[in-house]
């Protein structure tokens, strides 16, 4: 027995090996969206599949504005300043301690004790200090801030009286201080210290007014009054405050034709067919609100748009006040410690790295949800190109069974005639010769020949 070669030397459960370049996998999944129109009379219901298009239209161009003007904001949202850091409390300790206070003096005397020096001065000092609690657990980074850290500026009056004669008309009854780092890239420990003292001699209480001005990293103003009244608060940003109008306008129904929301079956935009909207046409345009009362007087008008807002709202917006604090200097203590505290709100700079992180997560989640939202579309459209495929094939099917019925002997002759034409079609490859083709009166002769073959090739995908 001759050997087997070896390249056909296999076992029985062996199987040929595949070709490295195989052709790519074709996907036979339907496609189609669009219902042919000889259906639209046959099935009923079909014009609100029609309906449901026209709106998908509309609802991708209004998509499509506000992801411009959605990437728009995100560029001017994206500034530093825009974002929110750490908050925390500043609490402020506002204090005084004397010494050598004839009291003190004398209390020493009774116990005791040995005067340090008898004709020393008696003097008193006035401290403001600070530090802050952070509202969160991890409150690593802000340990190392110092009191100094938080403001933009702090300012103690000493206000004379007939006990001082010497203060009259004095300097140094005014002592201030500023912080004129505006740039937040600086170190913020540039600038260090936890209190700030002010010695003066005397044994008398006197009146003093400290003004605190707290540093701002963020863009919040101060409201005027009316405002204040509106919002409840006394400090917003401008983006803030267009979100709370908007809110209102919404709960009080004051947004123009709000009856083109609801007289479509689906989510539609009159006007939006020339993928253009007149912006002049104010009673065509759903950013036109209404003004009531209340928003009449804060806007001094009767009709507004929504980009017009930051304009309007201008006048209502004010620098931020320091905090004003009056104290009394008591001699008559060693100290009075804890009787004056305040707690200030504070936000810290913002930490950019944390902040890019933050974002970066933001957009992962959104693209995530983007995706997961785009595969549910991606099925749907799966399901209805499915459903269109099952109504074509049921319309072939009925045209087949009626034209069958309606004339059963000259339906199928013209079916046999067509049959024999696709055989004819099928076996005319027999016995072709270059020769004949190559002349054009073939071409004449068998044009129909030639023209069902192509539909028939184009047909069966064989080329």
């Amino acid at each position: 027995m001759p050997p087997i070669p070896q390249g056909q030397q296999f076992g029985a459960n062996a199987k040929p090996r595949q070709h490295a370049a195989a052709a790519p996998v074709v996907s036979y999944t339907p496609t189609e969206t669009v219902i042919p129109p000889t259906l639209y009379h046959k099935v009923p219901n079909l014009e609100l599949y029609q309906k449901l298009k026209e709106a998908e239209k509309d609802v991708d161009i209004l998509i499509s504005r506000k992801a411009l003007d959605f990437q728009a904001i995100q560029q001017k949202t994206i500034h530093p300043l825009n974002f929110k850091g750490e908050t925390g409390i500043l609490r402020v300790f506002v204090y005084n301690t004397n010494e050598n206070q004839p009291w003190q003096k004398q209390l020493q005397q009774e116990q005791g004790k040995q005067v340090a020096d008898p004709h020393a001065e008696s003097t008193w000092t006035l401290r403001v200090e600070g530090r802050f609690l952070s509202d969160s657990q991890d409150n690593s980074e802000s340990e190392a801030f110092k009191f100094s850290s938080f403001l933009s500026g702090i300012s103690i009056d000493i206000i004379p009286n007939d006990d001082y004669p010497a203060l009259q008309n004095s300097l140094s009854n005014i002592i201030e201080w500023r912080n004129d780092t505006g740039d937040l890239s600086r170190n913020i420990n540039s600038a260090s210290f936890d209190g700030l003292d002010i010695k003066r001699s005397g044994i008398f209480n006197i009146n003093t007014k400290i003004a605190i001005l707290v540093k701002s990293h963020s863009a919040r103003l101060k409201l005027s009054d009316e405002m204040s009244q509106f919002t409840g608060k006394h400090e917003s940003t401008q983006q803030e405050l267009i979100y709370m109008i908007w809110q209102y306008v919404l709960y009080k129904n004051l947004i123009r034709k709000t009856d083109n929301l609801t007289k479509v079956p689906a989510v539609s935009s009159s006007g939006l067919h020339d993928g253009t909207i007149n912006q002049d046409a104010d009673n065509e345009d759903l950013t036109v609100a209404q003004a009531d009362s209340v928003l009449k007087s804060l806007l001094k008008v009767d009709t507004f748009k929504f980009t017009d807002l930051y304009k309007l709202l201008q006048p209502h917006f004010k620098p931020r006040a320091p905090i004003l604090i009056d104290y009394e200097v008591n001699t008559r203590k060693s100290t009075t410690l804890g009787e004056v505290v305040l707690d200030i709100p504070i936000e810290l700079p913002l930490n950019l790295s944390k902040v890019q992180k933050e974002l970066l997560n933001f957009n992962k989640l959104a693209f995530d949800n983007l995706t997961k939202a785009d595969g549910i579309i991606q099925k749907l459209n799966s399901r209805i190109a499915l459903g269109i495929v099952s109504l074509q094939n049921a319309n072939l099917r009925e045209d087949f069974y009626r034209s069958l019925s309606d004339d059963p002997v000259k339906f199928i002759e013209q079916w046999l005639e067509s049959q024999a034409e696709t055989l004819k079609a099928l076996k005319s490859d027999e016995g072709y010769d270059e020769e004949i083709v190559r002349r054009a009166q073939y071409f004449e002769e068998n044009e129909s020949l030639i023209r069902d073959k192509i539909d028939l090739l184009l047909g069966s995908n064989r080329f």
